[in-house]
């Protein structure tokens, strides 16, 4: 089987590290082209340090690393939330620094060039707010025809987290993500909704003796940070190793970004031409599983 070229959009991140974490373990499935940063769980030379850092950890120090913006479209990022993500965006545990230096082009420039590299079958994977892709999208037009899937951990299909209505992702910046949901591009939205019903708990990594023991330490701390929540951004990208993950139904997805309430709302309707998978449900042990590969492949 050919390998999917993928870049994975972020904002490390505790649950951001477990998503680049099963990116750079499946080798054999994934050709990770590059990690593209975004400010939102802290600002963005911290997640860019992060991104660089957990690369390193994992070996993957030929991964490019590609710094995005430093605000959302239309407004300024808000405080980093420490509460969840620690003060330095991974759960205060410090990582051994990377060397490498951040690559030459901007996210969306580096987006645009893997995917003309990619023969049409780019993969992006985003898990975090979605200005760099709208970026890209609105800096080179023909993009669009370029990419494959899109991949978003974001939205819900019920409650938000930041509001009643907004999850953190797409409510942090609902003007780039109508604009990514507007492409027309195939996409994969793994909603709150799913991902609110798989903790990642400590037992999980239970007998799996032969792993990388300092890889299996920083996951096991960031879980304990985490209180054994669900890491989201883990969840949308395990639904790419296996599509069995997920529980997925066909819908017209449109993201609401005109309306103060209900900002960053996303609307799933059946019964129009669809433009989009959303996840309904969440197969747990099909997850589990991918988790439990992943630290294995650590060595």
């Amino acid at each position: 089987m050919n390998r999917i070229p993928i870049i994975i959009d972020t904002d490390p991140g505790v649950d951001d590290f477990f998503c680049m974490a099963i990116g750079c373990a499946f080798d054999e499935l994934f050709d990770l082209r590059a990690i593209t940063t975004i400010g939102g769980n802290n600002l963005t030379d911290v997640t860019t340090r992060n991104a660089l850092d957990i690369l390193h950890l994992f070996k993957r120090d030929d991964v490019k690393v590609a710094r995005g913006v430093d605000k959302y479209l239309t407004r300024d990022f808000d405080e980093p939330v420490a509460k969840f993500h620690g003060a330095n965006g991974l759960g205060d545990v410090e990582l051994e620094r990377s060397t490498e230096a951040v690559d030459e082009l901007a996210a969306w420039d580096r987006i645009y060039e893997e995917a003309k590299l990619s023969n049409g079958e780019l993969v992006l994977v985003t898990v975090g707010p979605e200005t760099n892709l709208a970026m890209a999208f609105n800096k080179y037009p023909d993009l669009k025809g370029m990419i494959r899937k899109i991949v978003v951990m974001g939205g819900s299909l019920d409650k938000g987290n930041v509001t009643e209505y907004g999850e953190a992702n797409i409510w942090h910046d609902a003007e780039a993500a109508r604009i990514v949901f507007e492409t027309g591009i195939p996409i994969d939205m793994v909603g709150l909704n799913v991902t609110r019903q798989a903790p990642l708990r400590k037992d999980i990594f239970e007998g799996i003796d032969d792993a990388d023991e300092t890889v299996k330490d920083v996951m096991l701390r960031l879980i304990e940070f985490r209180n054994e929540e669900a890491m989201h951004d883990a969840i949308a990208i395990s639904a790419l190793v296996s599509d069995e993950v997920m529980i997925w139904k066909d819908a017209h997805t449109s993201v609401i970004d005109g309306d103060d309430i209900k900002r960053g709302m996303t609307v799933a309707d059946y019964d129009r031409e669809p433009n989009s998978r959303v996840a309904v449900g969440i197969n747990i042990d099909k997850y589990y599983e991918v988790i439990r590969e992943m630290i294995r492949r650590f060595k």
